[in-house]
C-alpha cells in the first residue's frame, strides 16, 4: 500500500482495529490534521529526518571492505589502520565490516560525503575501542555549574562525522539581509536583493538583542535565569519554491517570527558532509562501573557534527557506553533502531549506567523505533535543538531531558516510558533559561505511574497530549494546554508520522 492510500485510509483503519475502544482526536490536529495551519501553537514537526522524511537513505554504488586493507576482526589485532585506509579511500562506497570482532585504538573520523560504514548485524560485527576519548585527548573543563570534568562527558565519539562549524556561520560574503518582518507560520520573507533561485536550500538565522529580546520571545515571556545565555540565534533551513523580485516563498512556515531588531539573514544551506551512514554493527566498550556524573572519560560511540547534514545511525547496539549518540548541531539526520544496552556490573549504586543515552542537538533531526534498556541520568536531551522528534521508543524509565539551552518546539510522540517516575526530570546549568522554551510537544506517551504538569519545566505554551497527567485538562489557547486520554484512545498514536504522510499526500509524493 502506499503512502497517499495509507495516508487515506488510516483513520478508519485505527477504528476499526480499535473495536470497543473509542478512538479521540485531539483539537489541535483532529482525524487527519484537518484542524492544524502552520501557525497553530501545535508546531510542524514533518520535516524531521534524513531528507526530510521524502527519501530512502541514499546508498553509494561502490563497494569494499576493510578486509581488503587488512583488517582482521579477529579480536586480537589492532584493525584500526585498516579501518582508517578504508575511510580514507570510501567516498563513494559502502565500506563493509565482516563479521569478527574489530579492534580498534584510536577514534575514526569521516570528512567526506556518500559513504557508508556498514556492518553485517549488530549481532556479527562488533567495534571495539580499547581507548577512551579522554586518553586520546584529554578535554579537562568546567560545567556549568563549575565542576571539573571532561568535555567528553557529554560530547564527541570515536567515531566522527563532520566538523565543528556549519559552512553558513563562516563569513558574510553570501549573507542576504531580510527587509520585512513576518509572523511565525508564513512563508514567504521579503529580501533586500535578489540571487535565489527556486529549489535553493537556505537558512535563515535571527540574532538575539542587547536586552535577550529573542530568548523572550522564544521562552514567551518565562525565561527563567537566562544570564548565561548571551548573543543567541536561531536558525531554521528552507527550500526556495517560488521568486516574485524580491518575495520569496518558502516550502515552510516559520518556527519563529522574524523581525527588524533580530537582523534576519538568509544564506545558502551547503553542508560540508552529506549522505555518511553508520549501520548494522555493535559498539562494545568496557564493562567497568559507572563512575557516575561528570566522571565519564568517553566510552561514547559516534557524534554527527554541525557541518553535517543528511546522515543516518541505522541498526545499532551501544554497549556499556559512558554516552549513546550525538548529534551536535547537524540538521536533518535519523537515528533508527538503536538499542542501548549495559552488563549488570556496569550500574553503579544509583542503579545508574551512563550520561546521555541518545542526544538530538540539532534543527529537524529525527531517532525512531529506539530501545533504552538501562538508566542513564538522562535518556533523552534536545538541548538547544530545534524542530527535532523522538518517536517510537521505549525505555526502562523515560527520562525526557530538555536541558536548558533554549530548546525550543521538539516532539515527543508515542513513546512508552516505563516505570514513569522521571519523565521531566532535566539537568542544565542553572543560568540557562528554564529547561525547554516553548513548543514542546509530548503526544502519546505510556507509563505504569501518574505524574503532574511539570513546574518550573518551560513556560505555559508546551503541549501535553496523551501523557498520565492527574491534573485536570486544560485548553488555554495563550497558555497552558493538557489533553487527558485513556492509555491507547488517542489517534493517531505517532503524530510525527502523521504529519509526515500528511505533507507527502499534499505534495503529490
Amino acid at each position: 500500500m502506499n503512502l497517499r492510500r495509507l495516508y487515506l485510509v488510516a483513520p478508519a483503519l485505527a477504528l476499526l482495529l480499535a473495536g470497543p475502544v473509542r478512538a479521540e482526536y485531539s483539537p489541535l490536529w483532529g482525524v487527519a490534521g484537518e484542524k492544524w495551519t502552520p501557525a497553530s501553537r501545535l508546531p510542524d514537526f514533518s520535516y524531521a529526518g534524513y531528507r526530510r522524511g521524502e527519501e530512502a537513505y541514499r546508498l553509494p554504488a561502490g563497494s569494499s571492505s576493510v578486509a581488503d586493507y587488512g583488517a582482521k576482526g579477529d579480536g586480537r589485532t589492532d584493525d584500526t589502520a585498516a579501518f582508517k585506509q578504508a575511510i580514507a579511500a570510501g567516498q563513494g562506497k559502502v565500506i563493509r565490516i565482516p563479521p569478527g570482532r574489530f579492534i580498534l585504538s584510536d577514534r575514526l573520523e569521516i570528512r567526506a560525503s556518500n559513504l557508508v560504514l556498514r556492518g553485517a548485524g549488530a549481532d556479527q560485527t562488533y567495534l571495539v575501542f580499547t581507548k577512551s576519548l579522554e586518553t586520546l585527548e584529554p578535554r579537562p573543563v568546567l560545567n556549568d555549574g563549575g565542576t571539573p570534568t571532561s568535555d567528553w562527558s557529554w560530547a564527541g565519539g570515536l567515531i566522527m562525522i563532520g566538523d565543528h562549524t556549519p559552512r553558513d556561520r563562516v563569513g558574510d560574503r553570501d549573507s542576504v539581509a531580510v527587509s520585512a518582518p513576518a509572523p511565525r507560520g508564513a512563508n514567504r520573507l521579503t529580501v533586500d536583493q535578489a540571487g535565489f533561485k527556486v529549489g535553493d536550500e537556505i537558512v535563515l538565522t535571527v540574532h538575539d538583542t542587547a536586552d535577550k529580546s529573542l530568548l523572550k520571545y522564544l521562552y514567551h515571556g518565562q525565561t527563567g535565569n537566562i544570564t548565561g545565555l548571551k548573543n543567541w540565534q536561531c536558525r531554521e533551513i528552507f527550500r526556495v519554491r517560488a521568486v516574485s523580485g524580491g518575495e520569496l516563498t518558502l516550502d515552510r512556515g516559520l518556527r519563529f517570527e522574524v523581525r527588524p531588531e533580530w537582523h534576519p539573514t538568509l544564506k545558502p544551506f551547503r553542508p560540508a558532509v552529506t549522505d555518511v551512514g553508520v549501520d548494522s554493527l555493535t559498539f562494545d566498550f568496557p564493562a567497568t562501573p559507572y563512575l557516575g556524573h561528570f566522571k565519564e572519560v568517553g566510552w561514547n560511540p559516534v557524534a554527527i557534527r554541525a557541518s553535517a547534514a543528511h546522515c543516518w545511525l541505522k541498526d545499532l547496539v551501544i554497549h556499556n557506553g559512558d554516552n549513546g549518540p550525538f548529534i551536535e548541531g547537524a540538521a536533518f539526520c535519523t537515528i533508527e533502531g538503536l538499542r542501548e544496552t549495559a552488563d549488570p556490573q556496569r550500574r553503579n549504586k544509583s542503579g545508574l549506567t551512563g550520561h546521555h543515552g541518545i542526544t538530538l542537538e540539532g534543527l529537524d533531526c529525527l531517532c525512531t523505533r529506539f530501545s533504552i534498556e538501562r538508566e542513564f541520568v538522562h535518556d533523552l536531551t534536545v538541548q538547544s535543538a530545534l524542530g527535532c522528534v523522538f518517536a517510537q521508543g521505549r525505555a526502562l524509565n523515560l527520562c525526557m531531558d530538555h536541558h536548558c539551552w533554549a530548546s525550543y518546539e521538539n516532539l515527543f510522540t508515542d513513546l512508552d516510558a516505563g516505570a514513569g517516575s522521571r519523565l521531566f526530570q532535566c539537568g542544565g546549568g542553572s543560568d540557562r533559561g528554564l529547561h525547554t522554551a516553548a513548543g514542546a510537544t509530548f503526544w502519546n506517551i505510556r507509563a505504569r505511574a501518574e505524574s503532574h504538569w511539570p513546574k518550573g519545566f518551560g513556560p505555559d505554551e508546551i503541549n501535553l497530549i496523551g501523557l498520565p497527567i492527574s491534573d485536570p485538562p486544560v485548553q488555554t489557547p495563550q497558555g497552558r494546554w493538557l489533553e487527558t486520554y485513556p492509555a491507547g484512545h488517542l489517534l493517531p498514536a505517532n503524530l510525527y508520522a502523521s504529519m509526515l504522510a500528511r505533507r507527502l499526500v499534499n505534495a503529490g509524493h
